[in-house]
């Protein structure tokens, strides 16, 4: 009668190997009982083939583990691979393509006879499953009929499992002037390219909405001026002229305003009674750039506008661009921003923040508040309390803006101090893809 190729599951193997001991040991014990006055060697060669068996069983089992584990671990690559390619506008077809072209060529160089079967795909609406069936051919196990252990993996995530509302705070202080500037206009331009693609999902157009904000020495709040201040943008400026020995009201128009003043000044609360923005003075009207905030959009071209029009020159008031960066992104400003920010408690929902800067926090309205590096740390504080995540960009920056931003990371792996155009481009890069990567669930 021909022997038939045994097929063993690795979650079985552990049975079959105790099995297999305990009726080894059975058949040995009853052996020598009955053989006492046997030739010792005799019992020794009956006994050494199932031993090899047992230890066979063993090294196979371990092998087959090892296996098993890599192979699961390139299927969870191959998986994320295919959700950012369907992020990226990709057909289902692509991305079943991708993931099983993936998992093919990270498994083919697998030695020592290993064979899996083609990759089954699933992508629903928000899900992409994959799974697979394996063989791996056994070494000593072989000699009991068991040629191959079989054994399944499978994995899946959500590429759809809620929005991300980002915020970009660039500074445009007088140091980011000539390549700095020209660097950072590319990277940016990257990272928007990156983070919508021009083909989304059905019915997921709106998942991802960025928002932009700039700083100098103040901030223009433009359009929301008087949203935020409580005042209107047409002001009056009283001298006394000594010359004329009278009082002089003179007319101006700014939209550059401050920090916020009182208990609300390191939170998110919206604008009004005791806790609206300072406005900028007549002597200090002109402080801040032409550049006023972009609510979160889908809308590329805008975005891209806005960076085209970063104009840098002036201080740098960090902390300024470190609170309307969270401003954009707050649902407490819904009256203020027309993009709507979601609520902290939204199901599936995920808040960013890119803060960059090139030098140290140095420029302040109100001393009495405390430096701009030390307000920036409370604002920081705040907004990670909300479970806001923050990425730094220390561009070509000194150790006092470094430090300031390390802090307000959200961690190491968060932080980032490119030295040239290359890198700040590789950083937006790297934070763009780490943003889709916390709409991926495992």
């Amino acid at each position: 009668m021909e022997l038939k190729p045994k097929t063993v599951t690795l979650a079985a193997e552990l049975s079959y190997i105790e099995a297999g001991m305990i009726k080894l040991t059975a058949k040995f014990l009853d052996r020598f009982i009955r053989n006492t006055s046997g030739n010792v060697a005799m019992i020794f060669g009956l006994t050494i083939i199932p031993i090899t068996i047992v230890a066979g069983f063993a090294i196979d089992f371990q092998l087959v583990t090892t296996k098993k584990t890599k192979a699961q671990y390139t299927l969870d690559t191959a998986i994320i691979a295919g959700t950012r390619k369907l992020q990226d506008g990709g057909t289902i077809a692509e991305v079943k393509q991708v993931i099983r072209d993936y998992y093919t060529s990270a498994t083919s160089t697998t030695q020592g006879g290993l064979n899996c079967e083609v990759l089954a795909v699933e992508i629903s609406d928000q899900d992409i499953s994959a799974s697979t069936i394996c063989s791996q051919k056994t070494t000593l196990s072989a000699i009991a009929g068991i040629e191959e252990m079989r054994f399944r993996v499978d994995t899946a995530t959500q590429y759809g499992i809620g929005m991300v509302d980002v915020a970009f705070v660039f500074d445009v202080s007088g140091s980011m002037a000539g390549s700095r500037m020209t660097s950072l206009k590319e990277a940016a331009v990257i990272a928007v390219d990156q983070l919508l693609t021009d083909t989304p999902i059905a019915g997921h157009e709106q998942d991802t909405r960025l928002a932009m904000v700039s700083y100098n020495n103040s901030m223009n709040a433009g359009d929301y001026f008087e949203a935020v201040t409580g005042q209107s943008p047409n002001r009056t400026h009283t001298y006394y002229d000594s010359d004329a020995d009278q009082f002089v009201d003179v007319s101006y128009e700014t939209t550059c305003v401050f920090q916020r003043s009182g208990s609300k000044k390191f939170t998110d609360d919206g604008p009004g009674l005791n806790q609206y923005v300072t406005p900028a003075g007549y002597w200090d009207r002109n402080d801040c750039r032409d550049a006023e905030p972009v609510p979160l959009t889908t809308d590329k071209q805008v975005l891209k506008d806005y960076i085209a029009s970063l104009d840098p020159s002036g201080g740098t008031a960090g902390h300024l661009g470190v609170a309307w960066g969270w401003y954009s992104i707050s649902p407490a400003w819904n009256s203020v921003f027309a993009g709507d920010p979601h609520p902290y408690d939204e199901p599936d929902t995920v808040k960013a923040l890119i803060l960059m800067t090139d030098g140290a926090f140095n420029a302040t309205i109100n001393n009495s508040q405390g430096s701009s590096t030390w307000q920036a740390k409370q604002l920081c504080d705040n907004i990670k309390d909300q479970d806001v995540v923050i990425y730094a960009v220390a561009f070509q920056a000194p150790s006092s803006g470094q430090a300031v931003l390390q802090y307000c990371s959200s961690g190491p792996e968060f932080y980032f101090s490119p030295e040239n155009g290359q890198q700040l481009t590789q950083a937006y890069r790297a934070i763009a893809t780490s943003i889709s990567d916390l709409r991926l669930t495992m």
